[in-house]
């Protein structure tokens, strides 16, 4: 791969993975599957390969806008790669797009619904780019294909390059398409770099011959922090060995088999029973909102539940979790009673799902008459279980959360974390993920790369 300029004299991919990605000949290939492998780095730097070419057209995606414009993304850091001497692009920031002397393109997309994938019927892109393809959808990323073309003649080649950690949305199907690499059980491993032929028979994924009619080349090409000389041996890669089981298996280790299953995520083993918190302590008590009772012996609904949580140099002390099932009149008498209880010291917060509803809700409670004085707001519940509870199973597994001894059910609480995420109710578990939310807003909002 030739040398391609930045804001420093000169780019050189890092020896190893990043070169051999960069080197392949497939038409389909994935990069990474780890953390901290420099996939996104790889991706900008393959997509410029053609733009000397005045047809070419290429794209590099991220499911959402956010994702593509947060701090060292992919346009942040096209800014220092695209713009430098060598390749001389200009940054069109209403339309996303580099254009360089040539006249080539580079397009910055992304597709935060499935339907989003129709924006692009019609266009021509000679390179496709997925940065995090766990994050999309398998319609997405196979309708993608249709628009992976380039006129006759124009001297382009067309292939597609995606980067990924395991974990996300489109986990499964992802392992699955690349099972030859990825899966341990495949009757046929290949091994990283190797190139297999794949075609469409009877609508189905299949390996088939290179001599094939409709054959296309994939290959998979792992990487891991310890492969970035930039980060190998840092904070972050320290960090990376501070994560849960299940987190810390996929991101350090690459570990594709690996699930969020009962037992992987909480062992109750982690939790020293202690007497007391620190006095001295910052408390905050979480709710996790479920409006149902019980109506028949069959029924099964959602609790309500509520977690006191302290913290004290560095130390979590769960104090108290309780759950119920009553209806909205209840549940309110209860917030009050125990915000009463607590004091106004204690900080009150409320999950508050998406839309309207979730701020009336939120509303009622901050001026229902027995909260009046108390400090309570709502916090939006935009992740998933599992990333929500990610930052407490680490520090648990780490030593770093107590349990407070008295009259609760500390019993059942170990049981049901152990059975999360698979247990038939996680509402205690949602509501100290909340709480440890409150007390450490800006703690874990690192983005594994």
């Amino acid at each position: 791969m030739e040398a391609m300029t930045t804001t420093a004299p000169e780019w050189h991919p890092n020896p190893g993975p990043q070169t051999r990605f960069l080197q392949t000949a497939a038409d389909e290939a994935l990069f990474g599957g780890a953390a901290g492998g420099s996939k996104s780095e790889a991706l900008l730097v393959e997509a410029q390969r053609q733009i000397a070419n005045p047809n070419y057209r290429g794209i590099l995606f991220r499911r959402t806008f956010p994702e593509l414009e947060q701090a060292k993304g992919l346009i942040d850091r096209s800014k220092q790669l695209y713009s430098g001497p060598r390749s001389r692009g200009s940054y069109g920031e209403q339309r996303h797009r580099w254009t360089f002397p040539s006249g080539a393109l580079i397009d910055f997309g992304h597709m935060g619904r499935d339907d989003d994938r129709l924006k692009y019927q019609g266009a021509g892109f000679a390179f496709i780019g997925f940065d995090e393809l766990t994050h999309f959808t398998e319609r997405q990323y196979l309708y993608l294909f249709s628009r992976n073309r380039a006129a006759d003649g124009s001297g382009l080649r067309c292939y597609m390059r995606a980067g990924t950690n395991p974990g996300g949305p489109g986990h499964e199907w992802v392992k699955r398409r690349w099972g030859a690499w990825l899966d341990k059980k495949h009757p046929n491993p290949a091994k990283p770099g190797e190139l297999r032929w794949y075609a469409q028979v009877d609508d189905v994924d299949t390996e088939v011959g290179r001599d094939h009619p409709d054959a296309k080349s994939r290959t998979f090409i792992p990487a891991f922090v310890r492969d970035n000389p930039y980060l190998a041996g840092t904070d972050y890669e320290r960090n990376l060995k501070l994560l849960p089981l299940v987190e810390r298996k996929r991101l350090l280790e690459g570990d594709w088999d690996i699930m969020a299953a009962a037992g992987n995520v909480f062992k109750r083993e982690w939790f020293k029973i202690v007497d007391a918190a620190p006095a001295d302590a910052q408390t905050v008590r979480f709710w996790d909102l479920a409006a149902t009772e019980k109506k028949a012996a069959g029924d099964d609904p959602d609790f309500t539940a509520g977690a006191r949580v302290s913290l004290k140099d560095g130390i979590y002390f769960i104090e108290r979790v309780g759950r119920h099932r009553i209806r909205w009149h209840g549940i309110k008498q209860l917030i009050a009673q125990t915000a009463k209880l607590d004091g106004h010291a204690v900080r009150i917060g409320v999950e508050q799902e998406p839309g309207a509803s979730g701020k009336i809700v939120i509303a009622e409670l901050v001026t229902l008459p027995g909260l009046i004085g108390y400090t309570i707001r709502g916090y939006p519940s935009a992740k998933d279980k599992l990333t929500r509870a990610n930052p407490w199973a680490s520090q648990a597994e780490q030593g770093n959360v107590k349990i407070v001894a008295g009259g609760w059910d500390i019993q059942g609480f170990l049981d049901r974390s152990e059975m999360f995420p698979d247990g038939p109710h996680d509402d205690e578990q949602d509501a100290v993920s909340g709480a440890v939310q409150m007390l450490s807003k800006s703690k874990f909002s690192m983005e594994w790369v």
